[in-house]
C-alpha cells in the first residue's frame, strides 16, 4: 500500500526521483500514465492488468475508446536508471502541467502512486481535507 506525501524536484531533462519507500514497493513490469483529475500516476502492475483487462473488448463503445487511447498512447513502463528517476515524458509532463525544472508532488494513493504538479496538489489537497468529514459520510452512507 502506498502512502505520505514527497515534494520531489523534477530536472531540466524531465526526470523525476521516486520516493525510495514507493520505489521498494514497485515492481518490474510498472507503468506511468495519465490519472485522474490530471494526475499522472504509476500502476504497478497487477493494477495496470486489470485496467487492460476492464478495457478489452473487441468492439468498444466511445467512453472506453477515449479512455483506452488517452491511457495507452501516454504510457510508459516503468524504468528507474540507478538513481531511482524515471523519465517523465514531455507528453506526460505537458497533459499534467508538469514543468522541467519544477517541483511535483509524489503522494501514495493506496493501490498506486499519483505525480501532481506543486500548485495543484496544493490546493486540491486544502480543499480535501476541508471536507474530508463530507467526503467520509458519503463513502460510508453509501451515497
Amino acid at each position: 500500500m502506498f502512502t505520505g506525501t514527497y515534494r520531489v524536484r523534477v530536472d531540466d531533462k524531465g526526470r523525476l526521483a521516486i520516493p525510495a519507500s514507493f520505489r521498494k514497493q514497485l515492481p518490474e513490469g510498472s507503468f506511468v500514465s495519465v490519472g485522474m483529475d490530471g494526475a499522472l500516476v504509476i500502476y504497478p502492475p497487477d493494477l495496470w492488468a486489470a485496467l487492460a483487462k476492464e478495457l478489452e473488448s473487441p468492439l468498444p463503445g466511445p467512453e472506453k475508446r477515449a479512455m483506452s487511447r488517452a491511457l495507452y498512447s501516454l504510457s510508459e513502463a516503468f524504468e528507474p536508471d540507478g538513481q531511482g528517476r524515471i523519465i517523465l515524458r514531455p507528453e506526460q509532463r505537458r497533459l499534467a502541467g508538469i514543468d522541467s525544472s519544477s517541483s511535483v508532488v509524489v503522494t501514495g494513493s493506496g493501490s498506486r502512486v499519483e505525480i501532481w504538479p506543486e500548485d495543484r496538489w496544493d490546493n486540491y489537497s486544502a480543499d480535501a481535507q476541508g471536507r474530508f468529514t463530507e467526503f467520509a459520510d458519503r463513502a460510508t452512507s453509501g451515497s
